[in-house]
């Protein structure tokens, strides 16, 4: 088993604190990726389980093994780095067999892991090449390779792809994916690209600051943000976010864009999540881009004038199997990502419907989600 375990982690440098007390706990055989923007804490956090940094609190497991005060070496885990880390005048054989080769493995154990390496990464003709001779994506391979031949608990895996064009990092996406499927072993891995995380994680971890914001699975995550941080960071364009209140009208209950603009609240949210008690009080109100519909277009829901509002367009964005468009609906700007064949043109005042089963509302003092 190779579960890891973080209890109270937090890491100090001089009066920063990097790491803030940080509890986690990566399942066996899970893809765990750590997210969010620079500085957030967490390469720390995977140098921390790596032993390439000290903990100033709280403890590390590796299996049942508390390992705070075991050298990187001993800790049966190996690391992949943004920046590949080979050795230049090694050609790519000896860079994946040079671990095993200061561990005094045999020699024909060396060879058939690193020639089962190579098959898995379809890198075999490349054993000979230097390497200078190599392709970015060929590079990351032979990282991976290095990695693999360790046969260890535990894969980290610090931003491997940044240094990838888009089109290669699609792919290694994918084949990093198959190789996990594939190894089933432990991956801790770390990005700040939240496409990566969402579509390689079997969960997710949203830091900021050091602190850890939610953990969940990538749909949850995305539909069941907890606060308006990972509401804003995950999903491609960003949630829109518009300053409100919630009124009362006899037995109905509004979100007020200050006169803006006015959307009814769904009769099953108002009980659900005493709604009520937000009556009068400032909101932030939260809907993500594609939820904002052409009411020109025909949609699964009604437009009605109790969710839909005026907005002029700023800008078209066509993206073939869809259309950006940037709004301005007075000190408001939002974007909706809207079907391809909307006619929508700079200059035209649209009507605009929103999805009532998708909305979010938030406390606009702690910015914890309300629901």
């Amino acid at each position: 088993m190779a579960n890891v375990t973080l209890k109270n982690v937090t890491k100090k440098f001089g009066d920063f604190v990097a790491v803030d007390s940080q509890n986690l706990e990566i399942i066996d055989k899970e893809f765990l990726v750590l997210v969010g923007p620079s500085g957030c804490g967490k390469s720390t956090t995977l140098r921390m389980v790596a032993g390439l940094e000290e903990i100033t609190e709280g403890t590390i497991e590796i299996g049942d093994k508390v390992v705070n005060d075991v050298p990187p070496k001993d800790r049966d885990i190996a690391m992949v780095f943004q920046n590949y880390a080979l050795y230049p005048h090694m050609n790519v054989y000896d860079n994946m067999a040079f671990g095993l080769k200061l561990r005094k493995f045999p020699k024909e154990e060396i060879e058939r892991r690193v020639n089962d390496a190579a098959d898995i990464l379809g890198i075999q003709p490349l054993l000979d090449r230097k390497p200078k001779q190599l392709s970015g994506g060929q590079r990351q391979r032979v990282a991976l390779g290095r990695a693999i031949v360790r046969e260890p608990k535990v894969f980290l895996m610090d931003e491997p792809l940044s240094n990838l064009d888009a089109k290669l990092r699609v792919q290694m996406r994918t084949e990093l994916s198959k190789l996990h499927d594939r190894l089933q072993t432990t991956v801790i891995y770390v990005t700040h690209d939240q496409t990566e995380a969402m579509t390689m994680g079997d969960r997710i971890v949203v830091l900021r600051d050091g602190v850890i914001q939610q953990v969940a699975d990538p749909l949850s995550l995305y539909n069941e943000p907890k606060n308006v941080f990972v509401a804003g960071f995950i999903g491609s364009p960003a949630m829109n976010f518009l300053d409100a209140k919630i009124v009362q009208e006899g037995d109905e209950y509004y979100i007020d864009g200050h006169g803006t603009f006015k959307i009814k609240i769904p009769e099953d949210k108002i009980e659900k999540y005493s709604v009520k008690d937000y009556v009068d009080k400032e909101v932030i109100f939260g809907v993500r881009p594609e939820d904002v519909v052409d009411a020109n277009i025909t949609h699964d829901f009604d437009v009605t004038d109790y969710n839909s509002f005026v907005a002029e367009v700023e800008v078209v964005e066509p993206m073939g199997s869809e259309i950006y468009l940037y709004l301005a609906e007075k000190d408001h700007q939002m974007i909706a990502r809207v079907e391809a064949e909307s006619k929508a043109q700079v200059g035209d005042n649209i009507t605009l419907g929103i999805d009532l089963r998708k909305i979010h509302i938030f406390d606009a003092e702690t910015e914890e989600v309300i629901f």
